[in-house]
């Protein structure tokens, strides 16, 4: 079972996103995933709940709630160690809370990869620094996987200001080439659940302007694959070099 946490020192990044295009990818290859959920905000619930009644939510996909105040990370590791012991799960998606807490710290050693979702704006990346500073302390301890930054509400082209606050943010750390785009329609179809079970449900029966919605879900779902395309040879990558 392949352990990825999304992190950030604050919320509003794009975790739960990141996360849900995974997951819309695992379910798409048939893969199974526990979604574990340490923020407060509890959005992995809100999706599945949203799935499950418009029946696109897939019983490949469980999702459990971990206060990251009122939890132990024993508690994690025991509920990381059943997950795997099952047999049930391929993945487990690791939502932490976006704040600068120990538990997240702790948290982090159990992920075989983290993603650091971040928008490419001067307001969101001076939370990056702090991020990063986490991470490199954990890389140099040698307790953490591999790390990527991956960018969220992506627009097409960039100002050269916001290129130029992005890279000194940066200032060095890898960074997926794989994004979440910039688009309401990007956003609101990861609140629907599942990419790939929504899509099947509109392609059978669309008309007229649900027509060019599948087609928007399609593209996303592209995204989404791409995304855990490169989350895959990241990871082989890692553990070759290792």
């Amino acid at each position: 079972m392949i352990v990825i946490a999304a992190y950030s020192h604050k919320g509003g990044t794009g975790k739960s996103t990141a996360l849900m295009a995974l997951a819309s990818a695992i379910d798409a290859r048939g893969q199974s995933a526990l979604l574990i959920d340490c923020d407060p905000q509890r959005n992995f619930n809100m999706y599945r709940v949203q799935g499950e009644e418009i029946g696109c939510w897939s019983e490949r996909m469980e999702v459990r709630y971990l206060d990251f105040e009122a939890t132990g990370v024993a508690d994690l590791e025991s509920t990381l160690m059943a997950a795997e012991d099952s047999g049930q799960f391929d993945y487990a998606l690791l939502n932490l809370a976006g704040v600068d807490h120990p538990f997240n710290r702790m948290a982090l050693r159990y992920a075989e990869l983290t993603l650091l979702p971040f928008k490419p704006a001067a307001t969101e990346l001076a939370e990056l620094g702090p991020a990063l500073a986490v991470i490199r302390d954990l890389e140099d301890e040698g307790e953490i996987g591999a790390a990527r930054v991956v960018f969220t509400m992506m627009r097409p082209k960039l100002t050269s200001a916001a290129t130029a606050y992005r890279d000194a943010a940066l200032d060095g750390f890898p960074v997926l080439d794989s994004h979440m785009p910039d688009t309401a329609v990007f956003a609101d179809i990861v609140m629907r659940g599942l990419l790939g079970r929504t899509l099947a449900m509109m392609e059978a029966q669309a008309v007229g302007l649900e027509k060019m919605q599948a087609k928007r879900l399609r593209a996303a779902l592209t995204d989404c694959n791409a995304l855990l395309q490169e989350i895959d040879k990241t990871l082989s990558h890692h553990g070759s070099a290792a």
